[in-house]
């Protein structure tokens, strides 16, 4: 469904490539519902279809510079929907992955004590994290916490899988030199629980 013709469409996308706002503005109006219907078709969730909606209009302003005005452009909004939906689905069963092992971990602690040198583990953890470098930090927390790949990584943070990479080894690096500074008698498990 075309919903104008191709002139308006070609002085729309060509207006969108060059950053006028008001041309995004008419071409989210436009097409706004109709992504959230390709949404709620993948998500069955409203409020998940609204976020997965937004998320789109985001990254094609972002990318409003890739976009050819001569191509089809409700194909390149789907393609944006679609792996979306699929980096959001991988997050959501590694998130899923992660509060099992995280709750059969807390389970394990057997007095107080075990749960109170858990905290601190994570506490000292967490202030290793503090000392990186902002960009290393990124990479880090995208990899450790949300679970990206390097090349999800590369991709939102504008930079080579190679850079990331070195950012990733930079921060085990980094950390394992804070935790052995602070607390030699925790290397082990907390090595063990939050870099591997």
């Amino acid at each position: 469904m075309e919903f104008f013709n191709a002139s308006t469409n070609t002085a729309l996308l060509n207006g969108l490539r060059n950053g006028d706002f008001d041309a995004f503005n008419t071409i989210y109006k436009t097409h706004r519902r109709k992504v959230q219907g390709y949404a709620y078709r993948f998500v069955r969730n409203t409020e998940e279809a609204e976020e997965l909606t937004q998320d789109v209009f985001v990254q094609i302003w972002v990318n409003r510079t890739k976009i050819d005005p001569d191509k089809n452009f409700e194909a390149f909004i789907y393609t944006i929907l679609r792996n979306n939906f699929l980096t959001a689905l991988k997050r959501k069963s590694r998130f899923s992955l992660f509060q099992k092992v995280k709750a059969a971990d807390e389970e394990e602690f057997h007095t107080v004590e075990d749960y109170i040198n858990f905290k601190d583990c994570q506490v000292i953890t967490n202030q290793a994290v503090q000392t990186l470098s902002p960009q290393v930090k990124k990479a880090y927390l995208l990899s450790r916490i949300e679970g990206c790949t390097h090349e999800e990584i590369s991709a939102r943070m504008g930079i080579s899988k190679n850079t990331v990479n070195n950012h990733i080894k930079n921060s085990l690096g980094q950390i394992r030199r804070y935790l052995v500074d602070r607390s030699p008698e925790t290397i082990l498990p907390l090595l063990l629980l939050f870099l591997f």
